[in-house]
């Protein structure tokens, strides 16, 4: 039976807020995306609210880390306390999957670096091109070269560390990296949350984007999301559900 760990990327406030906001809290939609691929998988999550986990990572078959609501270059405890376990479980060399702020946090903690982006990127990412083929047999395979995935993000991978590969990018940033000698996949973008998720949370957090949208901007791009999740929900999925695949 493989056995996998989700680390969440949030803090206690930010869950707080999903709940507030009546979305499913992020680790635990990746624990259901989880068995709903690998049934007889065993998925066990972790937090760090207040310190780093007493956890045997050593028990675990692979690593996945969520979204998070942070700044990853900032000096304070939930991101010191992510990076230490960060750098804990990539010494095992075990597959590791990282999202949004899972994949700034790997980065950051290999030496790569992370920016504040002129422009964020809300609701979903446009665009986004496969531009290196080594994963199209596998953890790509049956993507569209050319596609859209849901995303929210203010910050964006301006350097890559040693040893990884750009898989993907848009105009907008880097949206995919691999590093076949880490055994890790980390992607800026969000195939894991459904578009409609995403618009529940930007509905929640209305206020924030005042500086970036008009209300009809942003009453259109809710709409957008929503429809789109009726439209890409199969395609969404595929490399999430590949790498879990590849994991048994």
């Amino acid at each position: 039976m493989i056995k996998i760990l989700v680390v969440n990327g949030w803090t206690k406030d930010g869950d707080n807020q999903h709940e507030k906001a009546n979305c499913i809290l992020q680790k635990n939609l990746f624990k259901d995306l989880i068995k709903d691929t690998l049934p007889n998988s065993n998925v066990d999550l972790c937090d760090t609210y207040e310190e780093g986990p007493s956890i045997n990572l050593n028990s675990y078959d692979a690593f996945m880390w969520t979204g998070g609501g942070g700044n990853i270059y900032e000096n304070n405890n939930h991101n010191n306390f992510q990076l230490d376990l960060c750098k804990k479980i990539i010494e095992r060399k075990k597959p590791i999957w990282g999202s949004c702020w899972g994949m700034q946090v790997i980065v950051t903690a290999l030496g790569g670096k992370v920016i504040k982006s002129e422009k964020p990127e809300f609701g979903y990412s446009k665009n986004i091109e496969i531009i290196n083929p080594v994963l199209n047999k596998s953890i790509y395979k049956n993507k569209l070269k050319i596609f859209d995935a849901p995303a929210h993000h203010f910050d964006i991978v301006e350097s890559i560390p040693i040893d990884f590969e750009i898989i993907s990018k848009n105009d907008f940033c880097i949206q995919s990296i691999y590093s076949r000698s880490n055994n890790i996949f980390c992607t800026q973008y969000h195939s894991e949350l459904p578009y409609d998720y995403i618009s529940n949370l930007m509905i929640f957090w209305r206020q924030q984007y005042q500086q970036f949208f008009s209300n009809l901007e942003f009453n259109n791009l809710i709409e957008t999301l929503n429809n789109k999740e009726n439209k890409d929900f199969g395609q969404r999925l595929i490399e999430i559900n590949n790498w879990l695949k590849l994991l048994s």
